[in-house]
């Protein structure tokens, strides 16, 4: 024992069959990680829309807690949500569709290749070696054989077709998570035993409770964010304003990276739409002005530190999901790690790695 720490910093002796239970558990998890790993990425196209039903569940959650409270009946607020989760689909395909439908049009596209020609005219001139300078119209010179064309146009409708399937088998989860949640209390109890059966109830509602804490705020600033921009874009007459405010809404779920992609992909466009510099550069103070207000000063008085995650956490999080599946991963990676702790803080030989995850 080293005699310089103080006696309450000493830690307590480990005997051998603690010690091994932990190893034990240490060994398994790393086992059942990589088991995980290769069965999310083995069944993505199965788990991927559970994972986003569970995740709109969770934001279903408070909601329909209210609409009860408002004396509404159980099964008719899960109706009600439902039915408002369909028509906001159908709503923000629609709203896109419009938006690119008014934008493909052809004396817009050649303003942009002409600005895009000026803009790498202006490149050439910078670069410290010589390179030749392109000719007229040189980004239609590119030559695009009518093959091409077909198997871009296949590959769109493919896309649009996955989409669909993938936004309906969602909704199907969705209705099969809203049907087991009320048998699903009972069956615990019938499955566990009344003690166990509440324990596990109670870890649920706890995950239930942090979760939709996290998704609701998310969803407001979210909205927020998408509602401000727009009002920015629509001003100054941007292209797609509705379109980007839609992905400033939907990207802002991403922790860090959502919100700088978010704004990006306008502030791109804004300088090829305008001939003057100003307007970019009003709205990129804007849209960053905005992020940032948003960002620093409104979420964290509205969330507070109720995550208590570690941020260096969130990041690794972020990169796992991402990596395994794309943007979705990125979108679910904080709930999912939320989760992770929680359970991880109920179980006792699985407590301490919780207090490391915690931002304490």
């Amino acid at each position: 024992m080293d005699p310089s720490l103080p006696p309450e910093t000493v830690p307590p002796p480990l005997d051998n069959d603690t010690f091994v239970r932990r190893l034990q558990v240490a060994t398994y998890s790393v086992i059942l990680f990589v088991l995980v790993v290769y069965l999310l990425e083995k069944f993505r196209e199965i788990l991927q829309p559970l994972f986003v039903a569970l995740f709109i569940g969770f934001l279903m959650h408070p909601i329909h807690r209210w609409l009860v409270r408002c004396r509404i009946p159980s099964l008719l607020s899960y109706c009600i949500i439902l039915v408002l989760v369909m028509l906001l689909f159908i709503g923000v395909g629609w709203l896109m569709f419009e938006n690119f439908s008014a934008a493909a049009d052809r004396d817009k596209l050649l303003k942009y290749e002409k600005k895009l020609d000026t803009m790498a005219r202006d490149l050439v001139k910078q670069v410290p070696f010589h390179v030749p300078e392109p000719d007229d119209g040189f980004l239609r010179q590119i030559n695009i054989s009518p093959d091409d064309l077909v198997a871009a146009t296949a590959a769109m409708l493919g896309r649009l077709r996955d989409s669909t399937t993938w936004a309906f088998a969602v909704l199907l989860f969705l209705l099969f998570l809203v049907a087991e949640k009320v048998s699903f209390p009972r069956r615990i109890a019938l499955a566990f035993g009344d003690k166990r059966g509440e324990h596990i109830m109670s870890v649920a509602e706890s995950i239930n409770q942090a979760i939709g804490q996290y998704i609701a705020v998310k969803t407001l600033v979210s909205a927020l964010a998408g509602v401000l921009s727009w009002v920015v874009l629509a001003s100054f007459d941007v292209d797609l304003a509705t379109t980007w405010a839609i992905l400033i809404f939907l990207l802002n779920y991403i922790p860090y990276l959502g919100s700088l992609i978010a704004c990006a992909l306008p502030i791109v466009l804004s300088f090829l739409q305008f001939d003057e510099v100003w307007k970019p550069i009003v709205i990129a103070c804007l849209l960053i002005g905005i992020q940032q207000g948003i960002g620093t000063w409104i979420e964290p008085r509205i969330a507070g530190q109720r995550l208590d995650v570690s941020p260096m956490l969130i990041v690794l999080s972020l990169a796992f999901w991402a990596s395994l599946w794309g943007i979705p991963g990125a979108i679910l990676a904080v709930p999912l790690l939320v989760i992770v702790k929680i359970i991880l803080d109920n179980i006792p030989e699985t407590k301490p790695i919780a207090m490391l995850i915690s931002n304490r």
